[in-house]
């Protein structure tokens, strides 16, 4: 799992730009009913999704899976002080979402600007199925910037938010909230929460994910009542509007 200074980034990017000729559009298959429930049908690559909540990181290890099953390269973005807090990606924690550590680059970037320039140039480079990005201020500026790179390189970008709830306005195509859940079998289970999606209807599940499948599935007896409260709830907040 090798880290990179930005400059090593540059290089790195500007040799992948130099072996391929862009991603058709496509859709990352993340499992049933999580598929159905976006226009797409999957998620969708050339984009920016917007994931928050304490178990965001390990939603967005499941969602780069995802993104792998297509060429290029996984980049992951962290502010080195942030890295310095919250401690380094663990190479076995992302080994265990099936990531190899050979479609891996990790960069460090010495402040938010560094990080937000080298989120931008992985998402224009079409060597790059999926990028990563620690970033809690996004303002709508810069993800409209970041949405437009998506678009160029085909790549899909992943922005962590942090654990808070944002009320900015953030250019996104899905904006996403995973909080973990107590797990008998000791795998991933978690609350998902689709919080808003463009052309579709926010919805919430109970998911647990799958190690033999590298996708998530719904948990049993959970799902309709998790999906039925949170479109409820959407409604309620719809109507006081």
């Amino acid at each position: 799992m090798p880290e990179m200074s930005l400059d090593a980034l540059r290089a790195r990017i500007r040799a992948l730009e130099g072996g391929g000729t862009g991603f058709a559009r496509r859709c990352a298959m993340l499992g049933e009913p999580l598929d159905e429930a976006l226009p797409w049908r999957g998620l969708p690559a050339g984009a920016l999704h917007e994931l928050r909540g304490p178990a965001a990181g390990a939603l967005a290890a499941a969602f780069a899976r995802r993104f792998l099953e297509h060429r290029g390269a996984l980049v992951w973005i962290q502010d080195e002080r942030d890295a310095a807090r919250q401690g380094a990606l663990y190479g076995p924690g992302l080994a265990a979402f099936g990531i190899a550590p050979g479609r891996l680059l990790v960069a460090r970037c010495r402040s938010g600007r560094e990080v937000l320039w080298s989120f931008e140039e992985a998402l224009r480079c079409p060597g790059v199925a999926c990028a990563v990005a620690e970033a809690d201020r996004l303002d709508l500026l810069a993800s409209r910037r970041l949405q437009l790179a998506a678009e160029s390189g085909g790549g899909a970008g992943l922005v962590l938010g942090g654990d808070v709830e944002s009320l900015s306005p953030c250019a996104a195509l899905t904006r996403w909230r995973a909080t973990p859940l107590p797990s008998p079998g000791g795998g991933l289970l978690l609350r998902l929460e689709l919080r808003r999606i463009k052309g579709g209807a926010p919805a919430m599940w109970t998911v647990s994910w799958d190690e033999r499948t590298l996708a998530f599935t719904v948990a049993a007896g959970l799902a309709d009542r998790a999906g039925d409260a949170w479109r409820r709830a959407a409604g309620q907040a719809a109507g006081s509007r």
